[in-house]
């Protein structure tokens, strides 16, 4: 159960970050916290919380109060450090009409995404319901709230902000779920950088577990863009790669996968998700490739195939290369380089061997699935 959590109802519901082990929650982790954290366990409070179970195991333990140790010598609880792994938590930001079940369900599946692929930020997640007033006002705070955290920011940012494309607005009415970032050089002014998911309550709805799917889906874009340093948004796209075939199918393979290894999912989930999608393979144009589809009309065959790119790719050599060599070399090789390296093969080599891989049998195709 999360407890121990301030909710704030002035223009909206906000649930604001703390660090690991921060049990004083004054964004900074030293003996106080210690001391708190012993006296729960040798009080045998069974009450837990997100902040004093340090290491997700439901069991507030010696193993937690030696976690807390090391971060404690370490001196950097609470740091946040663009690329680099961290205690702190995500700020939670949602609209009036959603429930506590909805964040609870949200802060669920972040951490067992966190847990997985390492915990990066700084992030924001904001949710947002299907009531159009409620999703004005977080509209509103949302844009208040840039400007508080960056002073840069003159009243003509306010007026493009509440009327931006895809506002909260959008969110409640046509549903969906989007990461967009700040990466900005604080050399400039008091420009900070930052990632914010956004989560609709449709398409999917928060009781389908599709809504858990696109949680962890966005959040691995979180690690995709963690892992880019560059300042350069143009820069950025071609490290992400323009059309949506690698970042879309990366995010949704990596979701899908993760998904289908927690409790009580059933043991042929994935086999059935990508058996669905590979019948995106009959929209395909004679000779297309999907690293040519971009985002629009047609993406949802990048988007479904992509994701059987990934699958297929980490079938022939590793998880790991995946997830951890190829983008820990992205900054100091770029793109290609770096998938040759981790991969042992070009890009153009591996479409052409993915696309012959499109011509098996289903069944053919499903063996390659853990």
């Amino acid at each position: 159960m999360i407890k121990q959590i301030i909710f704030i109802y002035v223009l909206t519901s906000s649930l604001y970050s703390q660090c690991l082990g921060d049990l004083t929650y004054d964004n900074v982790i030293d003996t106080t916290d210690f001391s708190i954290l012993l006296d729960i366990i040798l009080m045998n409070n069974e009450d837990l919380d997100n902040l004093s179970d340090i290491n997700h195991d439901n069991h507030i333990d010696i193993i937690d109060v030696l976690t807390l140790s090391d971060i404690i010598l370490s001196g950097n609880g609470c740091d946040i450090i663009w690329g680099q792994e961290t205690d702190a938590l995500p700020e939670y930001y949602f609209a009036s009409d959603i429930g506590e079940a909805q964040i609870n369900r949200i802060i669920e599946f972040y951490t067992i995404a966190s847990d997985a692929w390492g915990n990066y930020g700084p992030l924001e997640i904001w949710v947002v319901g299907t009531d159009v007033d409620a999703a004005d006002t977080l509209n509103h705070y949302y844009c208040e709230l840039r400007m508080e955290k960056n002073p840069c920011f003159n009243q003509n940012f306010l007026q493009w902000c509440l009327n931006r494309e895809y506002s909260f607005i959008d969110y409640a009415n046509n549903g969906g779920a989007g990461l967009s970032l700040s990466r900005e050089d604080t050399t400039d002014c008091h420009h900070y950088s930052y990632m914010e998911i956004t989560l609709a309550s449709m398409y999917p709805f928060p009781n389908e577990s599709d809504y858990d799917v696109v949680t962890m889906h966005e959040y691995f874009h979180a690690y995709q863009q963690a892992h880019i340093e560059t300042f350069d948004y143009s820069e950025r796209a071609q490290l992400m790669v323009v059309n949506p075939w690698w970042s879309e199918g990366g995010a949704e393979y990596m979701a899908q996968l993760l998904y289908s290894q927690q409790t009580g999912v059933n043991n042929n989930y994935l086999r059935e998700r990508m058996s669905w999608k590979m019948q995106s393979k009959s929209d395909l144009l004679d000779g297309e490739s999907i690293a040519e589809i971009p985002y629009g009309e047609r993406g949802y065959i990048a988007y479904d195939l992509g994701t059987w790119a990934i699958a297929y790719l980490i079938s022939i050599s590793s998880l790991d290369d995946y997830r951890i060599h190829f983008y820990d070399r992205l900054n100091e090789y770029g793109w290609e380089e770096s998938f040759v390296l981790s991969f042992g093969m070009t890009p153009d080599q591996f479409l052409t061997d993915f696309h012959q891989f499109l011509n098996l049998d289903l069944n053919e195709q499903l063996s390659i699935l853990p």
